[in-house]
């Protein structure tokens, strides 16, 4: 995890007695590099292999594309795509010397079915998916399975924060967007119903866990 501070007492109370029996919590920011290789060498320097790779980490934004900085495009991108960039370079040597591995990136809905007014997120996990589907093939000859997972909203804390949040998000959204006549095409194309889906339609995150489960002990789990 990014913070160590702040973020890992809720961990270790959930886990309870396998943290550092087996469970592992480290300090670790897939936008630097530095701290990529730390956790690596020292799974290395004790495991001498690494069996799977769960690129989980992500970061979404509200904001309409056109008025939006540059920069919340790069950061979008900086974590969502080149942070499993990173992690996937890092580990595939290792799991090329055992000929054996397996890589989950946790992709979306938003892979493969766009939100309209969520181009910046929409785009990074577009950019998953082809990288994605780019190298899967030839690391199956060393016996490395890549597997995108695709879920649609999962019950998370930034999940209830969007349901909470989402009514004021999206109106603050349409306000960004320059000119009457953009505001009112915008309104008529998205059918985007929040209530409905938080509400009813959400995914458990033990769904989520058990599939993890299942590509994981799997000898040759599916691509998608």
């Amino acid at each position: 995890m990014r913070n160590m501070v702040t973020r890992q007492k809720e961990l270790k109370t959930e886990a309870g007695n396998i943290v550092d029996d087996t469970l592992f919590i480290r300090e670790l920011d897939v936008t630097k590099q530095e701290t990529i290789d730390i956790v690596i060498k020292e799974i290395i320097d004790k495991e001498r292999k690494i069996d799977v790779l769960v690129n989980n980490a992500g970061w979404s934004t509200g904001a309409w594309w056109e008025t939006s900085p540059m920069d919340t495009f790069y950061n979008v991108m900086e974590v969502n795509y080149f942070g499993c960039v990173r992690m996937t370079r890092a580990v595939v040597p290792y799991m090329k010397e055992k000929r054996s591995g397996k890589i989950l990136q946790m992709s979306s809905v938003h892979g493969f079915h766009i939100v309209l007014l969520l181009a910046q997120n929409i785009g990074a996990k577009f950019a998953l998916e082809g990288f994605s589907e780019s190298i899967a093939p030839p690391l199956r000859k060393f016996n490395i399975w890549v597997s995108l997972i695709e879920p649609g909203y999962v019950v998370t804390k930034m999940a209830k924060q969007f349901g909470d949040n989402c009514t004021a998000l999206y109106a603050d959204i349409a306000s960004q967007i320059p000119g009457e006549e953009e505001r009112k095409i915008l309104t008529e194309m998205v059918t985007f119903d929040p209530n409905l889906v938080i509400g009813n339609e959400m995914q458990e995150p033990q769904e989520i866990a058990q599939l993890f489960q299942d590509i994981i002990l799997s000898p040759k789990p599916d691509f998608r």
